[in-house]
């Protein structure tokens, strides 16, 4: 870990083991020595990047959302059913769950950050509108081409959102008798069969 880095690889690679003694430790429990055990990397090095431990865990917020910001982007598929659309956003967040669960473990802790920090709640909000709004709107393009019925789009949106947080539950339980990809796709299809117009 001592060779010398890019400037933005390193700040990943901090914001990287930050989240990972976050999601173990809690961020009242973090000491910035616990990011220095965990990265191998002298506190100098750390401060060199960040001012301490809470603007450290702003811009660890920043990160979370980058990796959730390609959700809007993963459905652009021009002439695609809607259902096809939301069904590949799911999957596509169900990827992003497999390749590293703490992005997923670490919201509870973002949204107690954020009862106390108004920049941390400013940022989850954007994240959390932007993606809601993503959803809604192709629930919307269901309902004007007719593939879905005349229902609360961004209630139906909400409760899609609320589907996919519920992956969490798979790291602190781990469920043997079901997959997660069983888990999303049942949910999306009970979702998208309840508002689809039956021919």
């Amino acid at each position: 870990m001592t060779e010398r880095r890019p400037r933005s690889e390193r700040k990943i690679e901090i914001l990287e083991a930050a989240l990972t003694v976050f999601v173990r430790k809690g961020y009242s429990e973090t000491r910035m020595d616990d990011i220095v055990d965990e990265i191998g990397l002298s506190k100098g090095a750390i401060y060199h990047h960040f001012q301490g431990k809470r603007d450290l865990f702003v811009a660890l917020v920043e990160h979370w959302m980058d990796q959730f910001s390609a959700i809007d982007r993963s459905g652009d598929m021009r002439g695609r059913p809607s259902a096809e659309l939301l069904k590949r956003v799911a999957r596509f967040t169900t990827k992003i769950f497999k390749r590293n669960p703490n992005w997923f473990l670490v919201e509870p802790e973002i949204w107690s950050f954020a009862n106390r920090d108004r920049e941390t709640r400013e940022l989850a909000s954007q994240l959390y509108h932007r993606i809601l709004s993503e959803l809604e709107t192709l629930i919307q393009r269901g309902i004007n081409y007719g593939e879905f019925k005349q229902v609360n789009a961004r209630l139906i949106a909400l409760t899609i959102m609320n589907s996919l947080h519920g992956m969490i539950w798979f790291v602190l339980f781990q469920p043997e008798d079901f997959s997660l990809e069983e888990y999303v796709d049942m949910n999306m299809e009970f979702v998208l069969n309840e508002i689809a117009v039956k021919n």
